[in-house]
């Protein structure tokens, strides 16, 4: 498979330099220029790969705490995520409009526009996510019973969720932070920032969760309150170094004369990227729906392994967020070859990145879940659930790094039409032919879930092999 990419990847691109314009070669770059692409990619990608895994441990370091009290906990929580990844499907919507239209300002030549398209990209994220929040809190008690879980489940997902989702607009900004200080070439920034709300949640989790020293005992509610004051804490840092003078690009917070036209501009731009997302979360809250099926233990072991793997899945989306970002701000230059060559470079060190850590997890697979689960039926089911589920990585990885080199360029509208087919006749329905037509149970499941990707990464490459996201657009 790697070999297969790799060869075509080497191969000239014959692409449209207009929409009516002569057909171009983009041939391989020398090797010195394919050198200064291999590095703009890891140095973009790195920052933003180490961001989004230090978020990923809020949920991570959750479930380590909550394991000990007990399985309902971690499924609650797997609930409450699958939840949640509904109700905020415009923080796609946003942020992929925001990466596109940021980057972009700032490879015309930042300043202003670039300014203004940070502020807007913000206090989008921040209105619609509390809004969100306020909706979500309402109709959480009806939205849980539809997943199927047992009542003592569903009920601690209430209490986790609250807090949780009144606090949605800040974690949905905390997004924006890294957004921004990417599209403005100072992914490092974004990183630290994101290292001081991690480090936050993880002081305060032990010590609301269990009640230490002179903490009060809240359980499943302390964990949902060291996420939430994390989340805050990412958004002041990042409002505040965004606005001082020494920031790349200064922005002047005020709500008056809000950017109504970038507003506009970024929503047009990722409406297709959320409904994207949309329908991706709402195919996540109908799997874990099928693991109910199977069992609370099921559930909860699903949710750990997704929790693991998303350590790999940060790197896929730290280095697609990079490509992204990058092939905006050539595009914006114009200098289209040089996009298409960052995707191309970024496609590769993916797939080195994913097929190592597959390597990974099947070697440390039982050790890993140890760290959450010690009863014997627990670990078995666990370590093979982290080793089937860890083999989709290395596709989704290279089908991230095509999809953002889109965004990147403003064209979300091919990828959005894609995942909706990949994900309902491709991955689902393979899982649940696997799953319950075929009664494979859970490891039919979870096989349908890593061949559906497979096939989904085979069929958009031969997409996106076409070139026609490197057509010029005016944004």
């Amino acid at each position: 498979m790697f070999s297969v990419i790799e060869s075509t990847l080497k191969k000239p691109l014959k692409r449209l330099t207009s929409d009516h314009g002569p057909a171009k070669e983009y041939h391989t770059p020398p090797p010195g220029l394919e050198k200064e692409m291999f590095r703009r990619v890891v140095d973009m990608g790195l920052p933003s790969m180490a961001s989004f895994m230090l978020l990923n441990l809020y949920d991570a370091v959750n479930i380590f705490w909550l394991a000990k009290i007990g399985v309902a906990q971690v499924a609650a929580v797997t609930v409450f995520g699958a939840f949640s990844w509904v109700m905020t499907f415009p923080n796609h919507i946003i942020g992929s409009g925001s990466v596109a239209v940021i980057s972009r300002r700032y490879g015309q030549g930042g300043g202003d526009p670039t300014a203004q398209a940070i502020r807007a990209t913000f206090f989008l994220k921040f209105i619609t996510g509390t809004i969100l929040g306020l909706l979500a809190v309402a109709i959480l008690p009806f939205a849980l019973t539809l997943y199927g879980t047992e009542p003592d489940v569903a009920e601690l997902a209430y209490h986790y969720g609250i807090l949780n989702s009144l606090c949605f607009g800040f974690a949905m900004s905390s997004f924006s932070v890294y957004t921004a200080f990417r599209g403005v070439g100072r992914p490092k920034a974004g990183m630290w920032v994101s290292v001081a709300g991690v480090a936050v949640n993880m002081i305060l989790d032990p010590l609301l969760i269990f009640g230490i020293g002179p903490f009060p005992e809240l359980g499943i509610v302390g964990a949902s309150i060291a996420n939430s004051i994390g989340f805050v804490t990412v958004v002041v840092l990042g409002v505040w170094m965004l606005g001082r003078p020494s920031s790349p690009v200064q922005v002047k917070w005020s709500l008056k004369n809000l950017p109504k036209a970038e507003m506009k501009q970024i929503w047009k731009i990722g409406f297709p990227s959320g409904f994207s997302a949309l329908s991706f979360a709402l195919m996540n809250s109908t799997v874990v729906g099928l693991f109910a099926h199977f069992g609370t233990l099921v559930v909860a072991l699903f949710g750990m392994a997704q929790r693991i793997l998303r350590f790999g899945h940060m790197i896929n989306v730290g280095f697609g967020l990079g490509t992204g970002a990058l092939v905006g701000q050539y595009l914006g230059a114009r200098e289209k070859e040089n996009a298409w060559h960052t995707a191309r470079v970024a496609i590769r060190l993916v797939l080195i990145c994913m097929f190592s850590f597959v390597v990974l997890i099947w070697i440390f697979s039982e050790p890993v879940v140890k760290m959450f689960f010690n009863e014997p039926e627990s670990l078995e089911q666990g370590k093979w659930f982290l080793r089937i589920l860890v083999l989709a990585l290395p596709f989704r990885g290279a089908l991230e790094m095509m999809v953002n080199a889109y965004n990147g360029a403003g064209r979300n509208v091919p990828p959005m039409i894609f995942s909706i087919i990949a994900d309902w006749c491709l991955i689902l329905a393979l899982m649940f032919t696997f799953g319950k037509l075929l009664n494979w149970g859970e490891y039919g499941t979870l096989s349908g879930y890593v061949l559906g990707n497979l096939l989904a990464c085979l069929i958009f490459y031969l997409i996106f092999r076409r070139g026609h996201w490197l057509v010029e657009e005016d944004l």
